[in-house]
């Protein structure tokens, strides 16, 4: 089953012209000043996919090598395999790559392990305790991100979504999509993926994994759909992260969109880059 992509169709929040063969970022899908959200590249690299393989994409990747800027025609190249599979991509000016990346029909491996799937999954109703210490935390506004698609409470048409620490290893958060991120009786691709970006490493400091004095830019993530999440008109989606370990400026965390009783939906895992303050 095609889906519609709320990304490329006709109106205030394309970002795909295939016609013209551009990407053309508007200021809704910011993420630091001036350039794009990591997570909604990542949700338009899944919808490059289902606009040309065979079947809806399953796995997809994206690398920033650069923050790719807002409101700037950036040539969008894809090199498609013969059975239509698997795409590779570049975005960016000629010499001047910005985002890289693949897109496929299947799984060879998942992004996440089973084993911390079913660990974020069993934590996406909380039990009293786990309520308690997110109803405790307190977080900063922090200006720079103020107009962050995934998390900036400026931005009138983000996400708003920051994840509170629910134990010592995971955070948390629901989710009710406003019905301009619906696509049918689905929710949109680019929006249910760029919700799992800032909402891992929203958390990272409180669970110990950064200094204060540090903040972190996306580098690369990987993702995996399992199953097209649906409209829920009745409940929210349920956002469950767990940083997986650091490596020099290198944080590792795995995260997950599931259904209250803890179906998944998306997981992904990102890599974050390390900056001094």
């Amino acid at each position: 089953m095609r889906h519609r992509c709320l990304s490329c169709s006709p109106g205030p929040n394309q970002v795909i012209d295939y016609e013209r063969g551009v990407v053309h970022v508007p200021r809704t899908f910011r993420g630091p000043p001036q350039s794009m959200h990591g997570g909604a590249a990542a949700g338009m690299v899944a919808c490059i996919g289902d606009a040309h393989l065979a079947e809806p994409t399953v796995r997809f990747n994206v690398r920033l090598h650069g923050p790719p800027p807002l409101l700037t025609d950036l040539p969008l190249v894809i090199q498609l395999d013969e059975n239509g599979q698997r795409l590779g991509f570049e975005i960016g000016l000629p010499g001047a790559t910005v985002l890289s990346g693949w897109a496929a029909t299947h799984a060879d491996e998942p992004v996440v392990p089973a084993g911390i799937v079913a660990a974020l999954g069993a934590r996406a109703t909380l039990g009293a305790e786990a309520q308690q210490r997110f109803d405790a935390h307190v977080e900063e506004e922090d200006q720079e991100f103020s107009e962050c698609f995934g998390c900036g409470t400026a931005n009138e048409a983000g996400l708003h979504l920051r994840t509170r620490p629910i134990d010592d290893h995971h955070a948390w958060i629901d989710w009710s999509p406003e019905a301009h991120w619906h696509d049918g009786e689905l929710l949109g691709t680019l929006p249910a993926i760029a919700a799992l970006d800032c909402t891992s490493a929203f958390p990272l400091k409180h669970l110990g994994m950064m200094t204060q004095d540090e903040t972190t830019l996306l580098g690369t993530y990987d993702g995996q759909i399992h199953r097209r999440p649906p409209v829920m008109t009745d409940d929210s989606y349920r956002i469950v992260t767990t940083p997986r370990e650091r490596s020099g400026r290198k944080i590792y965390a795995d995260i997950g969109l599931f259904s209250p009783d803890g179906e998944v939906f998306i997981t992904g895992r990102a890599t974050w880059i390390v900056l001094t303050a």
